[in-house]
């Protein structure tokens, strides 16, 4: 049996969780797995249909009742609990896989898998370490779409906006008024704090715009669009991977980290606004991204994410599993 703990606390949302489901769909499908999660609303939604068993909070002496062959730990923060469990997985000989994320949060276990661009190398870690934005999680959609002959538009018309969970709302109208106002055919991807009565004013207001349901998966969103304007925390490696041009709005210092990744390796442009909600500037660098360079772009992209971290993944911790 596999176990894997997910924190589904509110301050942390189900990001986490939805990753780890996505693992365990793709790529176990013959293992039993347990989800032991910390509580949300929504967590029985999520699990309907998968075929999971799940528990929330579990109590660490029932979990070891079970035949558990390997332990995967989707959290940022440590409860105690999860260091019992830790412990006790030491004492059973069962490894313990931990996410981590921007070389954070490092643990005694048995490997690290960190899909950010952290630069593990100059820190002189050890340890077993699976690193980069190759090991990215995401739906096989993005395998196909990476592995189609694409053909690029002449002209750049259509643009999607992902600008992340952080990006003010007054600024995305403005950054969404900017691009239609000069012709562009531009659909927004929401972010979490995105409310129904903000959609209904861009509606309202620019009845030309497209704005993103909650798919399965965004990468048809990503591939047919001629150039994406997004946070590169969240979506760089989808971007890559469906060799869809970038410019990057980096908002923390993470995304920062991100953004330079990949613009050192040509898969996209920073820009940095100089005034709140001024996109004057991002017109200008527009008229960078020509026919011939978007092609390049598109394909540095491409050959830094290929879509198969999901599966590269699950082959490394299948080895590791104790049976």
């Amino acid at each position: 049996m596999l176990l894997i703990t997910v924190d589904t606390s509110p301050d942390i949302g189900i990001f986490n969780l939805q990753k780890a489901l996505l693992l365990a769909s793709l790529t176990f499908k013959k293992t039993e797995i347990l989800f032991n999660t910390e509580g949300s609303g929504k967590v029985p939604t999520l699990f309907k249909g998968k075929g999971f068993n799940y528990i929330e909070n579990g109590d660490v002496r029932k979990i070891f009742k079970n035949n558990i062959s390997l332990i995967i730990i989707f959290k940022d923060k440590l409860s105690g609990k999860d260091k019992k469990i830790i412990s006790k997985a030491k004492k059973k000989k069962i490894p313990v896989a931990k996410f981590s994320y921007m070389g954070e949060n490092h643990i005694d276990t048995d490997l690290i898998i960190d899909p950010s661009p952290f630069d593990y190398e100059s820190e002189g870690t050890e340890k077993n370490i699976l690193s980069g934005p190759e090991y990215s999680i995401m739906n096989s959609k993005y395998i196909h779409f990476h592995d189609v002959d694409r053909k690029y538009n002449k002209k750049l018309k259509n643009i999607l906006v992902a600008a992340g969970d952080d990006f003010p709302y007054k600024e995305l109208r403005k950054l969404a008024e900017t691009l239609i106002n000069t012709g562009y055919n531009v659909k927004i991807i929401p972010g979490k704090n995105f409310k129904r009565f903000n959609r209904k004013t861009l509606k309202r207001l620019y009845p030309s715009l497209k704005i993103s349901g909650t798919p399965e998966s965004y990468a048809r969103s990503f591939f047919e669009a001629d150039l994406a304007i997004i946070d590169p925390e969240l979506s760089a490696a989808r971007a890559a991977a469906t060799g869809t041009p970038a410019i990057y709005i980096p908002q923390k210092e993470a995304g920062e980290t991100f953004a330079s990744f990949f613009e050192e390796r040509g898969a996209g442009l920073i820009f940095r606004r100089w005034k709140k909600e001024d996109y004057s500037e991002i017109l200008e660098l527009l008229k960078f991204f020509s026919f011939e360079k978007r092609e390049d772009i598109g394909n540095s992209g491409k050959e830094l994410v290929d879509g198969k971290g999901t599966y590269r993944l699950a082959e490394t911790l299948k080895s590791f599993s104790k049976n």
